[in-house]
């Protein structure tokens, strides 16, 4: 089984955006990802965050993996497939993402 890794430093302007908000940005960073593509591939995917990113805005979160929950079916599969190498504070940021992106309001949205 194939791993990838996707590396937000790639988006953070080597150390210059601490906080990633938006759901205009988390699209552009799935886009520069290729998300769509990985998401129809077998294997898993490593996300890492950098340490230096103090704040993972449910919007940016998203923009960026929404599409990917949705196309794999529910939480536990996105969560079979991308693995988050994320430090304590983050890890609440990306719960908080994924309970908001699986919430049946975003249905409405």
């Amino acid at each position: 089984m194939q791993e990838m890794t996707i590396d937000l430093n790639a988006v953070t302007g080597t150390k210059h955006i601490r906080n990633l908000s938006g759901k205009e940005r988390g699209i552009a960073a799935r886009q520069h990802f290729c998300l769509d593509s990985i998401d129809g591939q077998p294997g898993t995917v490593e996300v890492r965050i950098p340490e230096y990113v103090d704040t993972i805005s449910p919007s940016f979160f998203q923009g960026l993996f929404s599409q990917s929950i949705a196309a794999l079916h529910g939480k536990d599969a996105f969560l079979k497939k991308y693995h988050f190498i994320v430090n304590e504070q983050q890890k609440r940021w990306v719960d908080v993402g994924i309970r908001n992106a699986t919430s049946s309001r975003q249905s409405l949205v």
